[in-house]
């Protein structure tokens, strides 16, 4: 399997525009942000927002949100969508299915595509600590002990579960319409109409079981430290991404490759 996971990324990686697309234009867009906040907002208010001193662990953990941002998505899943529509385009999958079971083809996809995400989404926490350093380092700001440690991973494993719910779904899209932008664009919409749906109805009891609405909810009751409520968000979210999950390996495996 180890290996089937490092041939899917060499593909990815060969696809240089998708794979820069899909895994650095977050990170830099998120790191130009941060840094045009500080030179041209906070400097030029006369002050920093990070105060007198600053917490690491926090700062990171606020960047693990970027899981759940809409325009993120729309980039996330071009790299989901191209790494499993890529035999279907060249019609190598007649080379594939007789050397290694179905499954073992759609399960190394989709954790080549997790894979990417997280590296994504790891190197935008990264980058925002980088900056935020720098500005510790201009404005003499104290670092204060690091602490919470248990919070940032915990976080960070909501922002996992989010993202493979995005992964499920849209491998789950792309087997079906066999077109990366078939998936891409009903990926998006689909994060879209969830946070319209949200704006004009508010985030009540009765959505809790979209996929944004159950991860916002997890991190309220991990950054407020509460010791229930966990269960329905948590269900939710593995729900999103265990159903889309096996539809599209059951939909995989019942495919008719004979052409691809």
């Amino acid at each position: 399997m180890v290996r089937l996971v490092g041939a899917e990324l060499k593909k990815f990686v060969a696809q240089r525009g998708l794979f820069m697309a899909a895994v650095f234009i977050v990170p830099a867009f998120a790191t130009l942000i941060k840094i045009l906040m500080q030179v041209v907002v906070f400097r030029r208010v006369g002050q920093s927002n990070l105060g007198s001193s600053v917490d690491l662990v926090a700062e990171a953990s606020r960047s693990f949100g970027l899981s759940g941002n809409t325009l993120a998505h729309l980039f996330f899943a071009l790299g989901v969508a191209s790494i499993f529509v890529v035999d279907y385009r060249f019609s190598t999958w007649r080379h594939f299915v007789p050397r290694r079971s179905r499954s073992q083809l759609w399960l190394a996809k989709f954790l080549a595509a997790c894979c990417c995400l997280i590296l994504s989404l790891l190197l935008v926490t990264f980058s925002d600590l980088f900056v935020t350093m720098l500005v510790m380092a201009v404005d003499g700001t104290v670092l204060t002990p690091l602490a919470g440690l248990e919070q940032l991973f915990l976080l960070f494993s909501v922002a996992v579960l989010e993202l493979l719910a995005l992964v499920s779904v849209t491998a789950l899209l792309t087997v079906l319409f066999r077109s990366s932008m078939a998936a891409v664009l009903i990926a998006f919409l689909l994060t879209l109409g969830s946070v319209l749906v949200q704006a004009y109805l508010g985030a009540g009891q009765d959505l809790w079981w979209l996929p944004s609405i159950a991860a916002n909810d997890l991190r309220i009751l991990v950054t407020s430290s509460a010791s229930s409520g966990a269960v329905t968000p948590l269900a939710a979210l593995l729900a999103w991404m265990l159903v889309p999950g096996v539809l599209g390996l059951v939909l995989f495996n019942r495919q008719e490759l004979a052409t691809e």
